[in-house]
């Protein structure tokens, strides 16, 4: 009976130690990727002011990596809902017929600027275009960007009364470059570029419109009866 049991703690001994051996062999042979200081503190090449050059890229992957953790952080997307939500009401308390005062225009242009500052910590963190999920790599990125940069659009008018005409009908007028303002619009359709749960629904939505159609088209017809007999 002794042997027996002085046989069994040999081989649970045995069993212990093959697999601590296992494991020791599995953190030798698990390969895993360099980072980007990793790579670049082995980077060599014979072109001229290498430590400088690897200084520089130094300080560009601490930002890239500050920014990217700014980004990621729930209070940064709370304050972004937030902005978005306080644009949204200046929007709506705003008559789009009439030009935007001085004060309006001023708070215009800080929404703007906190648009902004989003969108380059964002570019910083992410990339812009060239690397693996960079930022207008993603369809809300495009959209976020267009919303941001149509904006700044505006700003080539000297005043809201200039115009670009037409040089072969110059009688004809032109386009006005305030009616880029228009795209101020499509600002409050950034919460769906922030929430990720709204994205998941807007895309379900859209995934689910064909097998809608006949549902669409009824649709369609009572709001045009209705309209018609609105006018």
């Amino acid at each position: 009976m002794e042997r027996w049991k002085a046989q069994d703690l040999k081989g649970n001994r045995k069993t212990l130690y093959i697999k601590e051996v296992q494991k020791k062999n599995d953190l030798i042979l698990n390969v895993t990727e360099q980072n980007s200081l990793e790579k670049l503190m082995n980077y060599e090449d014979r072109w001229p002011c290498l430590n400088a050059r690897k200084t520089l890229s130094k300080i560009r992957i601490y930002i890239n990596k500050a920014a990217l953790l700014i980004i990621n952080q729930k209070a940064f997307e709370n304050c972004t809902i937030t902005v978005i939500m306080l644009n949204s009401v200046t929007l709506a308390a705003e008559n789009p017929q009439d030009e935007p005062g001085p004060i309006m225009t001023l708070i215009d242009d800080i929404f703007l600027i906190l648009y902004t500052i989003e969108m380059c910590l964002k570019i910083i963190g992410m990339g812009f275009i060239f690397n693996e999920g960079a930022y207008l790599r993603d369809f809300w990125g495009n959209l976020d960007f267009i919303i941001v940069s149509s904006a700044y659009l505006t700003m080539l008018q000297g005043s809201s009364d200039t115009k670009v005409v037409d040089e072969d009908n110059p009688e004809e007028g032109g386009f006005n470059l305030s009616a880029l303002r228009a795209f101020r619009v499509l600002r409050p359709l950034r919460t769906i570029t922030t929430i990720k749960g709204l994205r998941v629904l807007v895309v379900s939505v859209l995934s689910a419109l064909p097998m809608m159609k006949q549902t669409i088209i009824v649709l369609f017809f009572f709001f045009l009866v209705f309209a018609i007999a609105g006018v």
